[in-house]
């Protein structure tokens, strides 16, 4: 079973988690206030659209993202998991992650408009997959940090207070993409964006910087190539619970196929203007903020197993009220349903895994269950046929389906892993507790002073 850090393993060095916290809060909302100028659901499938790409091309963009956000992590698990120290690897890698978005508005400012359609398109894919691939580099070595400076039981929170303040931030974002797209003649006001999202995750990089990291730890052994890849089979054989999580999620970003029809859909629908995908960002981020504002709780309280579960409901329930809205004001609710799943998944997702994997082995796990997890993204461009020949509406039911399937085998063959590891070590809870008076309560009065 994997070892939890626990809030008394951290009394001696209060301080740092302290800072690490408000850190690490900092550098997430930041950095979704700038994702929130060029979100994948909302503004990215209407600048593809305005290039001229059809719905497969659409159907591109979540693909294109998570296969290339969570492919290549496998690549480098192994340099990460004996990579001392994180935080060195994390700053280098997340520079990589940012500049893709800046090369994206340059593109717009000075290219648009003066190559013809498909150069553009394919240019556009070309560095939207280069920020994916950036992502993915970085996720492990800087989840890896996160993890081994965060206790368990202030990860929900944690995560979901990013989330929050980075939503609340996104409402102004969500405006100010209204207004931008509608003031800004095409394609400038999409380089603005890019250019304002940019500068946010610079300002976010800073407060990376600030991270402390603690005592240096030794290095991981170099298990060599042929042996690390037959630990990733053994990983798939011999861990049942992971597996299954495994399947689980596969199912849940298989749904995500609807993603990108979204926006595209309900503008053509209901005959709206583009500007529209302002508005539907505004509220995706009224409905984070409204979200999270329990997702952690029920996290650090009742394990991220629960979140997981209603992450597939929410998903379930985008998909149907898409098919079933009779007006654009009904539909809102699609974008409130499909911001539940992504925030679910943004607090639950990953904090999950870390507590299933020994945290030696955490990059393998998580580069293990991306990688396989987003081959099932590859939904989104069968999706963009499946509009073609048979309409938006049987997207949305097979992406219903997908969900409903991924809630169902959560339910019956995935197991809390809190239940699990306090099955295995219980006695060993009650001696650290009694060796160490510094309390989880007393933590949260010191924050709250």
């Amino acid at each position: 079973m994997p070892s939890f850090p626990r809030i008394s393993q951290f009394k001696d060095d209060y301080s740092s988690l302290r800072w690490n916290l408000l850190a690490n809060f900092f550098d997430g909302s930041l950095y979704a206030f700038g994702m929130s100028f060029v979100t994948l659901h909302t503004v990215l499938p209407v600048l593809v659209d305005k290039i001229g790409g059809g719905n497969v091309a659409i159907g591109l963009i979540t693909v294109i993202w998570t296969i290339g956000f969570n492919f290549p992590q496998i690549l480098v698990a192994n340099f990460v998991q004996k990579y001392e120290p994180k935080k060195r690897l994390v700053l280098m890698t997340s520079m990589v992650q940012r500049i893709p978005w800046f090369l994206l508005s340059v593109m717009c400012f000075f290219l648009i408009g003066k190559v013809n359609g498909q150069t553009e398109l394919v240019l556009f894919f070309v560095l939207f997959g280069l920020a994916a691939v950036g992502g993915s580099i970085n996720l492990t070595a800087w989840f890896s940090l996160v993890m081994r400076i965060t206790p368990v039981r202030l990860r929900g929170r944690l995560f979901a207070a990013r989330a929050m303040m980075g939503a609340l931030l996104g409402i102004i974002g969500g405006l100010l993409v209204t207004d931008i797209l509608g003031t800004i003649s095409y394609p400038d006001n999409f380089g603005l964006l890019f250019l304002i999202a940019f500068a946010c995750m610079m300002i976010s990089y800073a407060f990376l910087i600030t991270l402390k990291e603690g005592k240096a730890r030794p290095r991981s052994p170099d298990l060599g190539h042929a042996k690390f890849f037959h630990t990733l089979s053994e990983i798939l054989t011999t861990e049942r619970n992971f597996r299954n999580f495994m399947i689980a999620d596969s199912l849940q970003i298989a749904s995500t196929m609807a993603g990108g029809f979204y926006t595209v859909y309900a503008i053509r629908k209901f005959s709206l203007s583009y500007v529209y995908a302002g508005t539907f960002t505004v509220v995706n981020m009224i409905s984070m903020i409204v979200g999270n504002a329990f997702f952690g709780f029920l996290a650090d309280k009742f394990g991220h197993r629960l979140n997981i579960i209603l992450a597939g409901a929410s998903a379930f329930s985008a998909a149907v009220t898409a098919i079933l809205s009779p007006n654009v004001q009904v539909y809102f609710l699609v974008f409130v349903f499909w911001s539940f799943m992504n925030g679910l998944n943004g607090v639950s997702r990953l904090p999950i895994m870390a507590e299933i994997s020994p945290e030696h082995e955490l990059p393998t796990h998580i580069a293990l269950a991306n990688m396989v997890d987003s081959s099932f993204a590859l939904t989104g461009v069968l999706a963009g046929f499946i509009v073609n020949v048979w309409g938006y509406d049987v997207v949305f039911i097979v992406a219903a389906l997908l969900a409903v399937s991924s809630v169902i085998w959560l339910i019956y063959m995935f197991e809390e892993p809190r239940k699990k590891a306090s099955q295995h070590s219980s006695a060993d809870v009650q001696a650290a507790v009694v060796a160490n008076p510094f309390t989880e309560s007393e933590l949260r009065t010191d924050l709250s002073n």
